[in-house]
């Protein structure tokens, strides 16, 4: 699902950008049994943002369907502050646990919790 993502960002002037993602509409509702809430969507994006290694910070997210009915558009704006690196809370989202095998799901476990 990751790959099929399209990530656009416009930087503002004062450094901060505001990110516009949009994601296949039936990937999202499988992912989250259609439920169109702005706390499944802060839970994509942070996924989308730790696997992408970005230290963006989200604020302001938003979820709507896009103008192209097939697809789902979540905003936000991101801060990037000193360029510090973001420390994730530690935990695996529940958008990254439903979209795996459950073999996946605990060697993905196994491994995450050797790097805490």
């Amino acid at each position: 699902m990751i790959n099929s993502i399209m990530d656009t960002r416009e930087r503002h002037e004062d450094g901060h950008y505001h990110i516009f993602l949009k994601i296949p509409r039936d990937e999202f509702e499988r992912a989250y049994d259609g439920n169109y809430s702005n706390e499944n969507a802060a839970d994509f994006l942070t996924y989308y943002l730790e696997m992408r290694g970005d230290d963006g910070k989200p604020k302001n997210i938003i979820i709507k369907r896009s103008e192209k009915q097939d697809l789902v558009e979540i905003q936000a704006d991101l801060e990037y502050y000193n360029n510090e690196h973001t420390d994730y809370n530690k935990q695996l989202g529940s958008f990254f646990i439903n979209n795996m095998e459950p073999r996946e799901e605990v060697n993905s476990l196994n491994k995450f919790n050797e790097h805490k």
